[in-house]
């Protein structure tokens, strides 16, 4: 691709290659000292004219890391620090460090999305920053007939765990599309810009506490130790699920041994983990409701030592 002067338009910024700017100097000091003018790698001013499109190279990486860190996608470090100010959010300081940008980037896409009305993740976000919310799931039926779940036609059914029906049932009305309707078991009024009340409907979820046996064998080396770690990891994992997402137990095998130091993991072989609720046992699948949360504490979880 021949020289172009550096530019930003409707694609974004266009920035020449080392090789461009680099054939652009070569035929400038051709134009000066003559079109014989020999200029290979092994003469000086050829190299020297190397010297000078490498800076402009760099230059351009510059411009364009500082193109991209406008974007929370691209933006690292103290940039993404910038962007998320615009936001209202600040990289949190949390017990294992410093907040990661992944982590920032994450709280950014949730922040931008709330800006936004009438659309299913502005509404799920604008609920998730409400003070003292930990989850939420939003449900929507567009159809003209009720849903499997029960929800009614041309409606949404938003659950929310924790936070304050006030904030709830506001969130939602301001949030919302006009025209529709909101189901579920809890409800809250809102007055309109005129004072006229309107009742918001939304619910809790039902919660199940979910026991966990892990059935170990000890092998050569084994600390009794390390089912501490597993146990907090297991509660975590499963406390961590959601609303809505059913416990897939295959995946505690991965949290347990995943949660031991690598120089234990061979002292010992899970031969089994069982899950049960209030509502029975489940081998491979642990159900969940869409408007259903699975819990779990440390001291729900318990383990069976194999001989």
């Amino acid at each position: 691709m021949a020289y172009f002067v550096p530019c930003i338009d409707e694609t974004g910024v266009r920035l020449p290659t080392y090789a461009d700017r680099l054939e652009d100097l070569l035929a400038a000091y051709r134009s000066i000292f003559g079109a014989d003018a020999v200029l290979d790698e092994s003469t000086p001013d050829y190299q020297l004219l190397s010297v000078f499109a490498r800076a402009l190279d760099d230059t351009s990486a510059l411009v364009l890391q500082d193109y991209n860190s406008r974007n929370p996608d691209y933006a690292a470090g103290r940039s993404l620090d910038l962007l998320a100010s615009l936001f209202g959010l600040s990289r949190r300081t949390l017990q294992s460090g410093t907040e990661t940008d992944a982590s920032l980037r994450l709280r950014i896409r949730a922040a931008r999305a709330a800006l936004a009305c009438a659309s299913r993740d502005s509404l799920e976000a604008a609920l998730r920053s409400l003070p003292y919310v930990s989850d939420v799931s939003v449900a929507v039926n567009e159809t003209d007939q009720a849903s499997a779940d029960g929800i009614p036609p041309h409606a949404l059914a938003c659950v929310v765990y924790g936070g304050r029906p006030a904030d709830i049932a506001r969130t939602i009305f301001d949030k919302k599309a006009p025209g529709i309707a909101t189901w579920g078991s809890a409800s809250d009024d809102v007055p309109d810009a005129r004072d006229r009340p309107h009742t918001v409907f939304f619910s809790r979820p039902d919660s199940w506490l979910v026991t966990v046996v892990i059935r170990i064998r000890p092998l050569e080396g084994y600390d009794p130790s390390v089912q501490e770690a597993m146990r907090t990891a297991v509660a975590e994992f499963i406390q961590g699920l959601g609303i809505g997402r059913p416990l897939v137990v295959s995946e505690l095998y991965g949290v347990c041994y995943g949660a031991v130091p690598a120089s234990r993991m061979r002292t010992f072989m899970i031969g089994d983990i069982l899950t049960s609720t209030s509502r029975g046992a489940h081998g491979d699948v642990y159900p969940c409701a869409w408007n259903e949360r699975l819990t779990a504490r440390p001291d729900t979880v318990s383990f069976e030592t194999l001989s």
